[in-house]
């Protein structure tokens, strides 16, 4: 046990030591909007605990190396109304490749018909209405994982970054950014996650505007005794001023694939629930992310895996 403890001290220096270069920059920003919501109905359920888990094709985006346990086929869709306005589409696809897991999945956050007005009042002091333009940004994601042994798995998530604001001069973007991730099962029923989000990051719009967002440290611990999985995840945006946030997730087996989750982020308590039936699966999740919507909360995957 201590070789896999010392193993994982020593890729978890030599990541930071890669993320010195992007912090010596000094970067702007604070998140990649398009990839804050989060994606998948089980994990959201739990709180977003699901570094130390990433065991289906929500893997691309939780954690890559997570992809390095799954050994079978997968697809999985959602599609949400974050508020009057915006819509998130997402769907993820895995299946072994390649001496691995290869998974392929695309994010986007929509927003039409937004209202583009003067920046100054009429003489009725109200503003005029110049037209109407619509919003789009899209992250497509590519990864991979495998397993090292039957201990330790690692995988790394590619990102290509688009966004649009439709006839506005300049509203125009694109960029990527890279996501490594590790994954450790100890001899007990205990397994450890890392990854570092948008390690290197990079985005530009049409008016020359470069954008870059601070990396994000995501360390994740699961335990699963029986036919229940505790876990909790800590993250810390690798730049000062940014507090350590903390999520928590529980998931129950209860009977013939149907499972309880619940759980905790840093928007508040979360809710879901779960049924399998042969290669289907349906998940449900409460969540309340009042940064992203304050009305619709309900949010549900579509899963087939053979």
């Amino acid at each position: 046990m201590r070789k896999y403890i010392h193993l994982t001290l020593v890729i978890g220096h030599l990541t930071l030591l890669l993320a010195l270069p992007v912090l010596a920059q000094g970067q702007g920003g604070t998140d990649l909007a398009v990839l804050e919501s989060g994606v998948g109905a089980r994990a959201l359920g739990m709180g977003g605990a699901f570094t130390a888990i990433a065991d289906n094709a929500d893997a691309p985006y939780w954690n890559p190396a997570g992809l390095g346990t799954v050994s079978s086929s997968e697809i999985t869709t959602m599609q949400t109304k974050l508020s009057t306005d915006a819509d998130h589409f997402y769907i993820s696809y895995v299946q072994k490749a390649l001496g691995g897991t290869l998974g392929i999945s695309w994010v986007q956050v929509a927003l039409g018909n937004i209202a583009q007005t003067s920046s100054e009042v009429d003489q009725h002091n109200e503003v005029e209405q110049l037209g109407q333009f619509s919003y789009f940004s899209n992250a497509y994601l590519i990864a991979y994982g495998r397993e090292l042994s039957d201990r330790v798995s690692i995988g790394l998530t590619a990102k290509y970054l688009n966004s649009s604001l439709d006839q506005i001069a300049g509203g125009q973007a694109s960029g990527y950014s890279v996501t490594p991730g590790l994954l450790v099962r100890f001899p007990s029923p205990l397994t450890l996650g890392l990854k570092v989000d948008d390690l290197v990051n990079e985005q530009q719009w049409g008016t020359g505007t470069v954008e870059r967002v601070p990396p994000k440290i995501r360390i994740g611990l699961a335990y699963k005794p029986a036919d229940a999985l505790l876990a909790v995840d800590v993250s810390q945006v690798a730049r000062s001023g940014y507090s350590p946030e903390i999520s928590l997730g529980f998931e129950q087996a209860i009977y013939r694939g149907i499972a309880f989750r619940t759980g905790y982020s840093s928007g508040g308590f979360t809710a879901g629930a779960g049924f399998a039936f042969q290669h289907a699966l349906v998940d449900y999740a409460y969540v309340n992310q009042q940064a992203l919507s304050r009305a619709n909360v309900h949010r549900i995957s579509l899963s087939g895996v053979w």
